[in-house]
């Protein structure tokens, strides 16, 4: 399953094998890591859960901080794929994402958006957020309707707060 993960710039082949170390180590023998075309940004594959990857991250972070993450500072599942073209984008939300939000939960959305100039983050976000029918929570929500917009592609995921790792307190969805 895919996750995206964030680095420090400059140091992609430093995280790659970070990257490919850690999931070696949850089990998966040959992950597939690769650069994107926007500076500290990778996609990842792995034949593991993205979701019980990044439990085992924050795990291994709570046990062994200072042998663990250096470079790969923030891991984010990523569900589904699709054109970065708000019809496709609205599509998979609709389709794929909407249903599992339940109607006792409160939901937020974040927009990630790199090199893409064609709107705002906000037009976008109110785009894809109309129809959902649910209680809005923006600072605590349940689940989050996660869009990392990454030029011609974009991946959209619906999360829970603890399936965000990064070793960054600023970030969101610290451990």
């Amino acid at each position: 399953m895919d996750l995206i993960v964030s680095y420090n710039w400059g140091q992609f082949s430093r995280a790659r094998s970070e990257i490919t170390r850690i999931l070696n180590r949850f089990g998966d023998p040959d992950p597939w890591v690769k650069k994107t075309f926007v500076m500290g940004i990778a996609i990842v594959r792995s034949c593991l859960d993205n979701r019980e990857i990044i439990k085992r991250c924050r795990s291994l972070w709570e046990s062994e901080p200072q042998h663990s993450f250096e470079f790969a500072i923030k891991w984010v599942p990523a569900d589904y794929w699709c054109a970065t073209e708000l019809t496709a984008m609205k599509y998979v939300i609709d389709n794929k994402i909407k249903a599992r939000i339940e109607k006792n939960q409160t939901w937020g959305m974040q927009v990630h958006k790199r090199r893409w100039q064609q709107y705002h983050t906000i037009e976008i976000t109110e785009f894809l957020a109309a129809g959902i029918d649910r209680k809005v929570d923006l600072n605590h929500p349940d689940r989050i309707v996660w869009v990392d917009i990454i030029g011609r592609e974009t991946a959209i995921s619906l999360l829970k707060p603890q399936d965000i790792f990064s070793i960054c307190a600023n970030t969101g969805g610290s451990i």
